[in-house]
């Protein structure tokens, strides 16, 4: 070859660091499987912010009320804190599972304390359900209230179990790299399900009396959808329980089923305390002695008013006349 031969040029190839005892193909194979994880946890976090507007309204409304008890009402804040700890729940996890980060084990922590705080005020607002509909019972408050207490607990014992390491930089998806979590940490999961249960044997053992002395079309569908708000939430955190029982095999499985039950948690929770404001105001009307009946406002569908013999009531409640439910 002689000298005046240019030389070729030199292949433009990007280095990928391999993480130790993993061939290519294993790497490629990982990474898919992290890009699912990472596109399942921004589909949950879209619908979480979809929720918290579509609630908005409903929101403000409870904010601007001329009614102050409310806020002396332990059951107001902890809906507050439920509307917001769902975003500080799945905001987070988009750090360690879509977004090159330096800050991972930080993502975690803020993401598990979101999680803590959506079953500690969803759980609270159940709690309160459960006792309006038994009026007060003791041995349903100090049953209930048990089952509570052990959930929690639960939850932030397997909180505290989660870490996160940084890693080398990645070609897609997200550099941090979760360190296996203890064998026992589908017990928080199965704390909730065994709370739900005894919220739903609670709920379906007074139904019944419930729905046929109430004469309010409002009680008893307030009564119902409850019930229904219930039931999806002990199915969710059933299904999320027999996905985080599954052997190691299924370890990439796992992830793609919690934000979902943090969403379902969140909806269900915020529409139970709507539902629980409305059941107020029956209560009081019944007390007083005035019928409740629902009739339009006007020619406004998106209102509802309670009326009585002497007295007009503006509900600004999440009923919807198509739906003939609360806050669905």
């Amino acid at each position: 070859m002689s000298s005046g031969t240019p030389p070729f040029p030199t292949p433009n190839m990007a280095s990928i660091p391999l993480p130790p005892g993993f061939t290519l193909p294993q790497f490629l194979e990982l990474q898919g499987q992290l890009v699912t994880i990472a596109i399942t946890v921004a589909v949950a976090f879209a619908i979480v912010v979809w929720d918290y507007f579509a609630q908005l309204p409903n929101e403000i409304a409870l904010y601007s009320t001329t009614d102050k008890k409310i806020w002396t009402q332990p059951a107001t804040w902890f809906f507050v804190i439920l509307r917001y700890s769902g975003i500080l729940a799945t905001l987070p996890s988009l750090f360690f599972t879509s977004i090159q980060s330096q800050h991972c084990q930080v993502a975690v922590v803020t993401s598990q304390v979101g999680a803590v705080l959506v079953v500690a005020s969803s759980g609270a607002i159940f709690c309160y359900r459960v006792f309006a509909i038994w009026n007060s019972v003791k041995l349903v408050q100090v049953t209930v209230g048990i089952m509570y207490l052990i959930m929690l607990g639960c939850w932030i014992a397997v909180a505290t179990q989660f870490q996160a390491i940084t890693g080398p930089p990645t070609p897609f998806g997200s550099n941090c790299q979760m360190l296996p979590i203890v064998s026992w940490a589908p017990i928080s999961y199965a704390s909730s399900v065994a709370f739900d249960t005894v919220v739903l044997v609670f709920t379906l053992a007074k139904l019944h009396g419930n729905l046929s002395t109430t004469k309010s079309q409002v009680g008893k569908q307030i009564y119902r959808d409850n019930l229904i708000y219930f039931v999806l939430t002990a199915v969710t955190n059933i299904t999320v329980l027999s996905i985080q029982a599954l052997g190691p095999d299924h370890d990439m499985i796992k992830p793609t089923a919690v934000p979902f039950s943090t969403l379902l948690t969140v909806t269900m929770g915020s529409r139970v305390f709507l539902n629980l404001k409305l059941f107020d105001q029956r209560q009081q009307r019944a007390a007083a002695g005035i019928p409740l009946s629902i009739s339009s406002h006007g020619s406004n569908n998106s209102g509802r008013v309670l009326t009585g013999s002497h007295h007009v009531a503006d509900v600004k409640g999440p009923y919807h006349e198509r739906q003939g439910s609360y806050g669905v």
